[in-house]
């Protein structure tokens, strides 16, 4: 490429550093002629983050810790149950330990602990309605509609049913928060955040307390069935035995003078069955309890590491938040004098370029 061809850069486009302090000075000085709007600005927005800050509704956040520790694998258990002709299902890997995170924030689980009594002044409340009764404008609103309080034992009809829908999905997608410590430990921490401190911790209690046993039930139903199988058959087998031993003695005491052989084939053929229950009954009952042994050894262990501590109350800074309104307030007053500036400065070259008359 000839240096002909080149693009030549006219000097009179560069900006050099003495006409860009020169441009700095100017801006600052336009901006120090607005100094004292700047300033009512800023003390505006510091005074309306104060007053958000101290006029607002207390908040509450509970939170509960806890660590969730698998059970071993169920081959074992599943090869004996196989023997015995039962199957232990796929050892409830259908809710794996990642799925509880979900669970805990279903409709079913989240309803569930809302519709239990809590203890409060000594009285039995709904959690339902301790929450109703904390939200007035939600307060009045049910008991214009004849819905509060909720009796648990008239729960629950199509209206009420629909109420309690919007309370679960408010509570479970707005205020509640289910996650890992880290992915590869296995803490969970359940938090909630709302207005009502009693609300607020009891329902993290209940429902960590009813999600677990729903999982851990969930994840054992198919060895506990089996091993309640087991034990049906050990007594089916038990009782036969008894029967047979029964009717040994007895064929016993009939033959106890007879000298034929073949008139006592008949207490041999119950002798024999006797050996055969009792070999049986014998293996069923060590079958049972090692049974019992590897499904207490592969159930899932919960245990609480941190529970909610009161006071629950979050006290946010009155102090921070008017500092960060005041430096908001002042800032988009700058960007607004700027941006108006800027706006005027173009006009003006936009003017002096248009050609004269």
């Amino acid at each position: 490429m000839n240096e002909a061809n080149q693009p030549q850069i006219d000097p009179s486009d560069e900006i050099s550093l003495a006409e860009l302090w020169i441009k700095v000075q100017s801006v600052v000085a336009y901006l120090w002629r607005f100094k004292f709007l700047i300033a009512a600005v800023g003390l505006a927005f510091a005074v309306g983050g104060y007053f958000k800050v101290k006029l607002a509704k207390p908040s509450y956040t509970a939170s509960l810790t806890f660590a969730l520790e698998q059970g071993g694998g169920g081959g074992g258990l599943s090869g004996l149950a196989s023997q015995f002709g039962f199957s232990m299902g796929g050892g409830g890997e259908g809710l794996g330990g990642d799925n509880l995170l979900s669970l805990m924030k279903s409709r079913r689980i989240v309803q569930d602990v809302l519709l239990s009594p809590i203890s409060v002044d000594g009285d039995s409340v709904l959690l339902l309605n301790q929450y109703v009764a904390s939200d007035k404008k939600l307060k009045a609103k049910w008991d214009s509609l004849g819905l509060y309080p909720v009796d648990p034992l008239k729960c629950c009809s199509p209206s009420q049913d629909s109420a309690i829908g919007v309370v679960v999905k408010a509570v479970s997608e707005n205020s509640l928060a289910v996650s890992k410590v880290d992915k590869k430990l296995s803490f969970v921490t359940v938090s909630y955040t709302g207005t009502d401190p009693v609300f607020t911790g009891a329902f993290v209690e209940l429902l960590t307390a009813k999600s677990t046993d729903f999982y851990v039930q969930t994840k054992m139903a198919n060895a506990h069935a089996n091993i309640s199988k087991l034990e049906q058959r050990v007594d089916s087998v038990s009782a036969e035995l008894q029967a047979a031993m029964v009717g040994y003695s007895a064929a016993q005491d009939q033959n106890s003078f007879t000298v034929q052989t073949t008139a006592k084939v008949p207490t041999m053929q119950k002798q024999m069955k006797v050996t055969m229950l009792t070999t049986l009954y014998g293996e069923l009952v060590k079958n049972l309890e090692l049974s019992k042994t590897m499904s207490a050894r592969e159930e899932p262990l919960i245990t609480i590491i941190d529970r909610p501590h009161y006071p629950l109350r979050v006290r946010e800074s009155k102090l921070k938040s008017a500092a960060i309104g005041g430096v908001l307030g002042v800032f988009l007053t700058l960007l607004f004098l700027g941006g108006r500036a800027f706006l005027s400065d173009l006009n003006k070259q936009a003017a002096a370029l248009k050609p004269k008359a």
